[in-house]
């Protein structure tokens, strides 16, 4: 858990994991043994974590990676948070007796009062008593908030039906809001048949015609012979593994590709559930093992693993921009189009002009929160969105403007968005070609 790219919402999650890992391994040890840490402790080491006092509360010295509710972690975070169904987990088997309902139960176990008590402070999450009558009390966590993200989308992308509750979570709404859609006319009604539950293509339908941020789920496989467009942090271990399986055989790649890539065993193991163990120097000898473009490869490796340097890169253009100043009657800021985000319909903006726009426009990243929205008019549309920190390098508005960029203005990398505040939140994009 020390990469210090990764997105500060599923640190946090990772730090409640571990967290709660410990608090398991103190209760049995005061459960199994004498209270002392060895059964504790013998028993974190024994998952490959070494050195680690179930008593001295160290969450963040956890390698996740070693444990089997840890690797699905990622698959989660990404389903919930980046609307991303990767392959990996038997998404089709919701509930039944499969990783995510282990991961689900694992959170159950430890939300009871006895582990929340284990270590010498009580847990910020599940049960605690508030006096020797047993009276108790239950606090909620990120990782269940993931837990029920992750149901709602599930519902809505596999199931036939899907709750009001469970829109208003996936719109990042209040249910009464929900519900005020339900009497509502034309295309912005949200039609029900008893009020409670709505047909899952109408949901999606409602969902996506808000245009305020949410994003319809992305199926990846890495089954099939097309390469994907591009591969996020979590993607890189699992598309590696499942091209090592393909190439070499189901149950004997680990043989196979190890003798190929004159790895052992154990190293190969590493890499493919923990990308962070991945030799840099090794890119290309690893894009010929799974008969993989080399630099195609390599720029999916160093963006996943040093996204703010490859964005230095990406658009160093970008960054020597100057504002124009914020007292003038209308104040602007331009920024260029890049290829990558013409294709993805993102307005990519660079990170210094964060105080053109509202402080509370921007979601707040420790906790998935999105900001207030602004408007945005051009052409003639209308959004309303939030803002969101991409990294240091980086804004982008939430909403996507992938029809706007390549059917309205067909726009060209190199071309200029001029951004102008017109009113109090009320901001005025304006295309201008770069021939």
């Amino acid at each position: 858990m020390s990469n210090s790219t990764i997105d500060p919402l599923l640190k946090n999650l990772q730090i409640e994991l571990a967290d709660r890992i410990i608090h398991l391994a103190a209760f049995i040890d005061s459960a199994f043994g004498t209270g002392n840490a060895n059964v504790g402790d013998r028993l974190i080491e024994l998952m490959g974590d070494k050195g680690i006092s179930i008593y001295g509360e160290e969450p963040e010295r956890i390698d996740l990676n070693n444990y089997r509710i840890g690797r699905t972690l990622s698959f989660l975070y990404n389903y919930a948070y980046h609307a991303r169904c990767i392959q990996g987990l038997d998404w089709d088997d919701w509930h039944g007796d499969t990783l995510d309902q282990v991961f689900r139960e694992f959170l159950e176990i430890t939300d009871t009062y006895g582990v929340v008590t284990s270590t010498r402070n009580c847990a910020d999450w599940g049960s605690s008593k508030t006096s020797c009558r047993s009276e108790s009390t239950w606090e909620s966590s990120p990782l269940w908030e993931m837990v029920k993200l992750c149901d709602a989308r599930h519902d809505l992308d596999f199931e036939e039906e899907i709750t009001v509750s469970d829109i208003a979570l996936l719109a990042g709404m209040n249910e009464k809001s929900v519900r005020n859609a339900l009497r509502s006319e034309g295309e912005h009604q949200l039609v029900s048949k008893d009020g409670e539950t709505v047909e899952c293509a109408e949901a999606l339908r409602w969902l996506c015609s808000r245009k305020s941020g949410f994003r319809e789920t992305t199926f990846v496989s890495f089954d099939k012979e097309e390469l994907p467009e591009s591969l996020s942090y979590m993607e890189l271990a699992p598309f590696i593994k499942s091209r090592l399986e393909k190439i070499y055989g189901d149950f004997d790649w680990r043989v196979n590709a190890s003798d190929f890539l004159g790895y052992t065993e154990d190293k190969l193991w590493s890499i493919v559930h923990d990308i962070e163990k991945l030799p840099i120097k090794d890119t290309q000898r690893i894009a010929k093992a799974i008969k993989v473009d080399q630099v195609w490869f390599t720029e999916q490796v160093f963006a996943a693993l040093f996204p703010e340097q490859m964005e230095l890169i990406l658009y160093k253009n970008q960054i020597e921009y100057e504002v124009v100043p914020i007292h003038q009657e209308k104040p602007f800021i331009e920024v260029q189009l890049t290829e990558k985000g013409i294709k993805n319909g993102y307005i990519d903006i660079p990170a210094k002009f964060s105080e053109f726009f509202p402080p509370d426009c921007f979601g707040d990243r420790a906790t998935g929160n999105q900001g207030i929205p602004i408007e945005l008019r051009f052409g003639n549309e209308i959004r309303s969105t939030d803002m969101r920190v991409k990294s240091s390098i980086t804004i982008s508005p939430r909403a996507r403007f992938g029809g706007y960029l390549n059917k309205v203005i067909n726009a060209k990398p190199g071309d200029t968005l001029r951004i102008t505040n017109v009113e109090d939140r009320v901001f005025e994009i304006k295309h201008t070609p770069s021939n």
